[in-house]
């Protein structure tokens, strides 16, 4: 099991309207690929203040193939989407880990 994680720290004036951006466009399109197997999304709790908010949207993959199909064919994608509606209003970071 593979778990990709995107860490976005979005700013506070338009966290609402990125927030149920997410939740009604990025998540369904990451989800429509059917790669992924199940998501989580959490709100960081214990952050300094930074002048955002920090939000962890967690995917699931079988196997290294399923994500790396979803690397090559959707990941950048879904992301420009994204970066064109918010650019300059967050900053993201990712990472891929393995279940051990």
């Amino acid at each position: 099991m593979l778990l990709f994680n995107i860490t976005f720290n979005i700013e506070n004036r338009i966290h609402d309207q990125w927030l149920k951006w997410m939740k009604s466009n990025f998540i369904p399109a990451v989800m429509e690929t059917k790669l992924p197997t199940k998501y989580l999304t959490f709100k960081l709790l214990t952050e300094v203040e930074n002048g955002g908010n920090t939000y962890s949207f967690q995917f699931y993959f079988n196997d290294m193939e399923d994500y790396m199909s979803f690397e090559m064919n959707f990941k950048e994608q879904l992301l420009d989407r994204h970066n064109m509606l918010f650019r300059g209003k967050f900053v993201l970071f990712s990472t891929l880990l393995e279940e051990v």
